[in-house]
């Protein structure tokens, strides 16, 4: 073989591994384009319902934290697709003076490629309500994650179900989560980076504990994130957390939160 039927021929691998690596990147901006129209979609319509009730809004301030972290099993080989999830969170309300609500959620998971995975877990919440007792609540919860990025851009598209059980019911509420996340590393500056994410809440059924079928809420969140070098165990997050929360039959709250979050 001499030198020229060589390099055509390698000038053809290169074609092949070429189409596949922009097939690969097409795919990648098709799940961001559609988790991005998808959470449009969704902000849009909760926010056309929050202009319709603002004038009947109760709001609010609060002071949020949580701690997130998700990886594989060190004790596993590398290839393993078992992923393991935690996430604690407590919460605040009536400018910090007052326990809202604190949560625990431990979950497993499966990676089906390698930016998508599957997760089943459980969470137990205890939360304290402007009027009455406190009480607790257990979920079980399943749900699906995407993470592709594109350049200096890092999405996260997650879709969640919950089945909740609540101390001051009998019934099993059903609850659907869309969440959708982009963060954009700063180029002049690597260690911060933009975080816009947004989630909305429906109620799937209706229930003896005051769940109603539909919107239950909506979270919208901007802010920074700050890591000090690229492989550091901790990142920071600190933002601004609008919720809205939707309560037929009563006064709809609009909650102004500070939001400082530990991933690792």
């Amino acid at each position: 073989m001499n030198s020229s039927q060589f390099n055509c021929r390698w000038a053809d691998g290169a074609g092949v591994f070429g189409m596949y690596r922009h097939r690969n990147e097409i795919l990648r901006i098709g799940v961001m384009v559609r988790a991005l129209s998808l959470a449009l979609l969704l902000t849009t319509l909760a926010v056309g319902t929050t202009r319709a009730v603002a004038a009947q809004t109760l709001e609010d301030t609060g002071l949020w934290f949580a701690a997130l972290g998700n990886g594989q099993f060190e004790s596993l080989d590398d290839d393993s697709p078992f992923r393991w999830w935690f996430d604690t969170h407590y919460r605040l309300r009536d400018d910090r003076n007052g326990f809202n609500q604190s949560i625990i959620r431990p979950g497993l998971g499966c990676a089906l490629a390698e930016e998508q995975t599957l997760w089943a877990g459980y969470a137990w919440i205890r939360t304290s309500p402007v009027t009455g007792d406190d009480f607790d609540e257990h979920r079980s919860w399943q749900q699906w994650t995407a993470t592709p990025s594109i350049g200096d851009w890092r999405f996260l598209h997650r879709s969640r179900i919950e089945q909740r059980w609540v101390e001051i019911g009998d019934d099993v509420g059903l609850r659907w989560r869309q969440f959708a996340r982009g963060q954009r590393i700063l180029s002049h500056c690597p260690q911060w980076s933009l975080v816009l994410w947004d989630e909305v809440f429906f109620h799937l059924n209706d229930t003896d504990w005051g769940a109603n079928t539909g919107l239950n809420q909506n979270r919208a969140f901007i802010g920074f994130g700050y890591k000090r070098y690229p492989r550091a165990a901790v990142r920071t997050e600190v933002g601004y957390l609008n919720q809205f929360i939707n309560r037929r039959g009563g006064l709809d709250g609009l909650n102004h939160i500070l939001s400082i979050n530990f991933f690792f």
